[in-house]
């Protein structure tokens, strides 16, 4: 009994860490185009991306690192030897909150102006603060293997790639959400058994390549709008986890094999609670647009 009571503490007081560690932040926010080109789904999805970047920062503020070199240069005049300092500064911000879980978005105003769009946004969400440096990891969505930088738009029936490497050892998951709101398992693959894939420091891989890897499944992109975006969410962690419960996808308009797949807010409930277990846990976000 004793026992019991001891471990019944235990998570009592780890759960109340969690829920200590975790605040709730909202943000009205305005955003303004500088892309002539941006459509209205584009500029929505920066909006609210934004709003939630400026919430964690007026939450937990900046950190900012920089660099600082002196140039010593000397230069003739008259006949006169001058010494000139010229001083190079580089700097660099990242926010230090990360964003837990989404209560609430909401598009407040939405007006074409000049040819650019402005957007007003309100968010509501749960964050956390960055208690400890995360692994920094590499990736990139590609359209050809042999590609090192991701394409501006893919195009309806390319394939898509991703390459990726960490500096520390762990596992990764990699889901695709469409327009629809499905989320779409990318990697683990469906033949593979375990729940995430194993990932080795320091070394690069090419996913959904068969040349690359005869066991890969191959994905390519769909379009059956004149334009699409899609999500791709990269989740990577030293810690071991287990994807989300999917079920077999169905088929697509063309009739293609779709991915294992669930619903995405059945992963972003799955996503709120490992994110809440384990703060060493990297979730990346990247925005794609398919045209046809």
């Amino acid at each position: 009994m004793k026992r019991l009571s001891f471990l019944f503490c235990v998570i009592l007081a780890c759960s109340m860490i969690c829920a200590k560690d975790i605040e709730r932040v909202s943000i009205t926010y305005e955003y303004v185009s500088n892309n002539p080109n941006e459509t209205p789904a584009e500029a929505e999805a920066r909006a609210l991306d934004l709003a939630k970047q400026k919430a964690l920062e007026d939450a937990f503020g900046l950190d900012v690192s920089s660099v600082t070199s002196t140039l010593l240069s000397n230069r003739t005049s008259d006949g006169k030897t001058e010494s000139q300092n010229n001083v190079f500064s580089l700097g660099e911000t990242s926010v230090r909150g990360e964003w837990i879980e989404t209560i609430k978005e909401q598009v407040l105003e939405k007006q074409f102006i000049n040819g650019f769009w402005m957007i007003k946004v309100y968010v509501e969400g749960r964050a956390r603060n960055y208690t400890n440096e995360k692994a920094d990891i590499q990736f990139v969505l590609v359209k050809d293997i042999q590609d090192l930088e991701s394409p501006v738009t893919f195009r309806d029936g390319s394939d898509i790639f991703l390459r990726f490497s960490s500096p520390v050892a762990g596992h990764l998951c990699v889901y695709l959400i469409d327009e629809d709101q499905n989320a779409f398992c990318l990697l683990p693959y469906p033949s593979q058994q375990n729940g995430s894939q194993t990932i080795e420091a320091n070394k690069e891989y090419i996913f959904f390549s068969t040349t690359t890897d005869k066991n890969a499944e191959q994905y390519w992109l769909n379009c059956q709008r004149s334009s699409e975006q899609n999500a791709v969410y990269v989740i990577f962690s030293p810690n071991d986890f287990t994807k989300a419960a999917d079920k077999q996808g169905g088929k697509n308009f063309r009739d293609e094999q779709l991915p294992r797949e669930l619903s995405y807010e059945s992963l972003l409930k799955w996503l709120t609670r490992n994110q809440a277990k384990d703060a060493d846990m990297v979730v990346k976000r990247e925005v794609i647009t398919i045209r046809k």
